[in-house]
């Protein structure tokens, strides 16, 4: 299944934000599918797929002390589209 993770920081934590990206390491059971950042804000998108709920509690719950995370289930247009019409 596929989430969009929307992570915002305070502009003072960039620096500890850069630092813990670099470092980080995913649970087993989730891979990031791409990842934005939003140029004009301290917003980071990320496309994870898992079928592993804890996976993504475990992962999203560690940048949880730094900013903000809203988390969404999502699917391609054409996908929900296809269910919705049957």
């Amino acid at each position: 299944m596929l989430f969009m993770s929307m992570f915002q920081w305070e502009p003072g934590k960039t620096g500890e934000i850069i630092e813990i990206r670099q470092k980080e390491q995913l649970p087993p059971g989730l891979k990031i599918v791409k990842e934005w950042v939003a140029l004009e804000t301290n917003i980071v998108f990320r496309l994870l797929e898992t079928n592993d709920p804890v996976a993504l509690l475990k992962a999203s719950s560690s940048w949880a002390d730094l900013g903000y995370i809203d988390l969404h289930p999502v699917m391609e247009s054409e996908d929900a589209l296809r269910c919705l019409c049957q």
